[in-house]
């Protein structure tokens, strides 16, 4: 039997990954094409273990799916509502740099994402002050408005 081949956009992909099985493999354009959240993307599903798996033409193996999903976690718990640009970025990161960047170190950095989540329409403007709050407690509710205000602003 054949792997199932599902074409789409990398963005969807990294949206859910939990819908996917853990031994799928993510396939996507070869690294030195760069990717963007509009980037063509394949969840390859094997039937038989061991089986060999042919990616689509135009695509690369990147990662075992269980890889994947422990990072879009990892980041969601970071950055909740994380933008379709950022997953795509923290996935190129992992796959090129293998790392796994910290996102909750700088208060403007922080800032800037949710910002993006918010203005993304993923996530709501009180949700991103309490996620802020909670990573940074040793501000004033005053001064992670102004943060966070200044973020939407420069965003």
């Amino acid at each position: 039997m054949l792997p199932e081949r599902r074409l789409q956009t990398l963005a969807a992909v990294l949206e859910d990954p939990q819908r996917f099985p853990a031994t799928a493999w993510l396939c996507a354009p070869p690294l030195l094409l760069g990717w963007a959240p509009e980037s063509l993307a394949a969840v390859l599903l094997t039937a038989a273990p061991g089986q060999t798996v042919p990616c689509p033409p135009g695509l690369a193996r990147v990662l075992f799916m269980d890889e994947v999903q422990l990072l879009m976690e990892r980041l969601t718990r970071q950055v909740p509502g994380a933008t379709a640009e950022l997953r795509v970025q923290v996935l190129h990161r992992y796959k090129t740099q293998h790392e796994f960047p910290s996102l909750t170190s700088h208060p403007d950095e922080l800032a800037g994402h949710l910002a993006a989540a918010v203005k993304a329409g993923s996530l709501l403007a009180p949700a991103a002050l309490v996620h802020f709050q909670k990573c940074f407690s040793h501000f004033t509710l005053e001064a992670a408005r102004h943060i966070l205000a200044q973020a939407m602003l420069r965003g």
